[in-house]
């Protein structure tokens, strides 16, 4: 679930599928959460009633995250259903410590910004630098979820 008029959403969405290609794996469907919580939880209600034998959500950005969390947990899902997505809330780590949040891609907005600073640097030195600037994300799952829970006290 995502928000389909999000061009980055629709990028972690199509790569997410292109991942699944040739695995032993069903997309239900693809649902909108416009990237309004309350409109992904209508949305993620509906995927999981639609779909009763859903295993996975995956999320692919914080308000579908935010409504995929709140439907599993809602409608008591939380032993039935694998909940993966992007960007970390207090409620994904919730998710995380209840054993149903099983991953969340944790972005680096500092060092995205630091690389902004960087390039705009070299292209006013005159220098040229890549077209794409990757940043690493972290993948927070139970095993590092200690490390990102300061970010929401």
């Amino acid at each position: 679930m995502g928000a389909l008029n999000s061009y980055i959403q629709n990028v972690r969405k199509d790569g997410f599928e292109e991942a699944l290609d040739g695995e032993s794996v069903t997309v239900a469907g693809t649902v909108d959460g416009q990237n309004v919580q309350d409109v992904a939880l209508a949305a993620a209600e509906n995927l999981i009633t639609a779909n009763p034998d859903l295993t996975a959500i995956y999320a692919t950005g914080e308000p579908a995250l935010m409504g995929a969390i709140a439907a599993v947990s809602s409608q008591g899902k939380q032993d039935a259903l694998s909940v993966f997505g992007w960007d970390l809330t207090a409620q994904a780590i919730d998710g995380i410590d209840d054993g149903y949040v099983k991953a969340v891609i944790q972005q680096d907005p500092a060092g995205m910004g630091a690389a902004a600073v960087e390039a705009l640097i070299a292209l006013h030195a005159g220098e040229t630098v890549d077209s794409e600037i990757s940043v690493p994300v972290t993948i927070v799952t139970p095993e590092n979820v200690d490390d990102f829970r300061s970010l929401f006290e």
